[in-house]
């Protein structure tokens, strides 16, 4: 009976941290920074644009949605029919936020910096679920071998980004994760990795999105 009990108590907690996903958090870890946050600001095609996900990663695209109450859609574009976007005006009002946007040279793009201050002074819930949507992207578990012995990694690499890369690990030291290694591969493009031991609460959290992501 008392195991019952615990176990029920286990599984209201962490149903109770999934209810506290912050929305603008959660697709804020979700965002492409490979080399900044770019698009048309003043393109009206552009018009509360979030993210693009490529149209086969249905899991992802519906894990998306689950969280937010937001739907994808499609543009009638050639170059992008491989793609799905979504798009609302309120989410992109908060999440650009963060960032630091000036206009590129050489087109009518804007580029976006991640601006690692301001993320990292949302509360605790706010930088857990930034945390559970850059895993959802860019998160994966790796097995290692220390002496013969194996053990599971969890890994968050990001491409031409060290403004996330900072943030990530900034955020997970807050947490109070053990962050195991930091690698920086300087090949094209380069690409960050931070390699962690999660405790099995967030163990449970990250697990469920990595299911999203490896049901496809």
């Amino acid at each position: 009976m008392r195991n019952f009990i615990i176990s029920c108590f286990t599984f209201l907690s962490f149903n109770l941290n999934a209810q506290k996903i912050d929305k603008t958090f959660y697709l804020l870890g979700a965002v492409d920074n490979y080399s900044g946050r770019n698009y048309e600001l003043k393109n009206s095609d552009h018009k509360g644009y979030i993210l693009k996900i490529k149209k086969d990663e249905t899991n992802i695209i519906n894990r998306l949605q689950e969280v937010s109450g937001l739907k994808f859609s499609n543009f009638s574009s050639e170059t992008l029919e491989d793609w799905s976007f979504l798009n609302s005006d309120i989410y992109e009002k908060e999440i650009n936020q963060f960032y630091s946007f000036s206009k590129t040279k050489s087109s009518k793009n804007y580029n976006g910096k991640l601006n690692p201050n301001k993320v990292l002074k949302g509360t605790k819930d706010q930088l857990l679920s930034y945390v559970l949507g850059s895993f959802l992207i860019h998160g994966n578990i790796k097995t290692e071998n220390d002496g013969g012995d194996q053990y599971e990694v969890y890994e968050i690499s990001v491409a031409n980004t060290q403004s996330q890369f900072e943030v990530l690990k900034s955020i997970l030291t807050e947490l109070g994760v053990y962050i195991i290694k930091e690698e920086i591969w300087y090949k094209t493009p380069f690409t960050f990795h931070v390699k962690f031991s999660p405790d099995s609460e967030l163990k449970t959290l990250l697990d469920k999105e990595l299911a999203f992501q490896n049901s496809n």
